[in-house]
C-alpha cells in the first residue's frame, strides 16, 4: 500500500510524512484552494522533499501552459497532478511525469475516460465535479478496481482513520491519498491525525 498526504503547506508536515514512511506529499497550486500555496513556497518545500524518500507531487487545475512550465521549471516536481479539464494533448506537454485526477461525481465511464489520457502514469479517483473540488471530505460510492487498472488508480475523496480500512477492502486499492481527513481544521493538517492514519495503515496491515 502506497499513501500521498496532500495538500500539505509546510517542512514539519513533510517531515513528519517522511518519518511516518508516507510516499508521496501533494502541494497545491490552485490559487482558490484553502490549501494553497504560491511559486516561492511550492519550490522551497519540493526541494525541501528531495532530502527525504518521498515523491514531490504539485497538483494544479486548468492552469495554462505558461505557469504549468514556470512550475515544472522552477520546483522541478516529480509528478504534476491534473485536477481540472485538462485535455490529454495539454497534460502530455510538459516534460515531468503526470496524474489525471478523474471527476468521479460527474464521469459516467471512467474506464473510457482514462483510456483516453494513456500517457498518464496513474490516475486519481477523487470525490470532484458538479462544481465540486477535491478536498471535500466526501467519498464518492467504491466499487472494486479492475484488476488490469488496479496498478494505476489512486483511491482517494473522503478517506479518514475510521474509514480507510473499509475503502481498502472494497476497493483493493494499492495506492491512496489522503487531505481532509488528516486536518484539524479545513486547510490545516493536524500531525496527530497524519500519525493516526498511518498507525491505521499499519494496523490493518495495508503498507507494503
Amino acid at each position: 500500500m502506497q499513501v500521498k498526504f496532500c495538500g500539505l503547506q509546510n517542512k514539519l508536515d513533510v517531515a513528519l510524512a517522511a518519518s511516518l514512511q508516507c510516499d508521496a506529499v501533494g502541494f497545491i497550486m490552485v490559487p482558490d484552494s484553502r490549501r494553497a500555496v504560491g511559486l516561492e513556497l511550492a519550490r522551497e518545500l519540493t526541494q525541501f522533499t528531495r532530502q527525504f524518500d518521498l515523491t514531490s507531487v504539485i497538483l494544479v487545475a486548468d492552469a495554462d501552459s505558461h505557469t504549468v512550465d514556470q512550475i515544472v521549471n522552477q520546483c522541478q516536481p516529480d509528478i504534476i497532478q491534473f485536477h481540472g479539464n485538462e485535455s490529454a494533448t495539454f497534460c502530455q506537454q510538459f516534460e515531468v511525469p503526470y496524474w489525471k485526477a478523474v471527476p468521479m461525481l460527474t464521469v459516467q465511464d471512467w474506464p473510457r475516460y482514462i483510456e483516453s489520457y494513456h500517457l498518464a502514469q496513474r490516475f486519481v479517483l477523487d470525490t470532484y465535479g458538479n462544481g465540486k473540488s477535491g478536498g471535500s471530505g466526501r467519498s464518492f460510492s467504491w466499487f472494486r478496481f479492475p484488476p488490469e487498472y488496479i496498478s494505476r488508480l489512486i483511491l482517494a475523496g473522503g478517506l479518514t482513520v475510521d474509514n480507510l480500512a473499509e475503502a481498502v477492502s472494497v476497493t483493493g486499492a494499492e495506492f491512496i491519498d489522503v487531505s481532509s481527513g488528516i486536518e484539524k481544521t479545513p486547510g490545516v493538517k493536524s500531525q496527530t491525525l497524519m500519525q493516526q492514519f498511518m498507525q491505521a495503515v499499519n494496523n490493518n496491515a495495508l503498507k507494503s
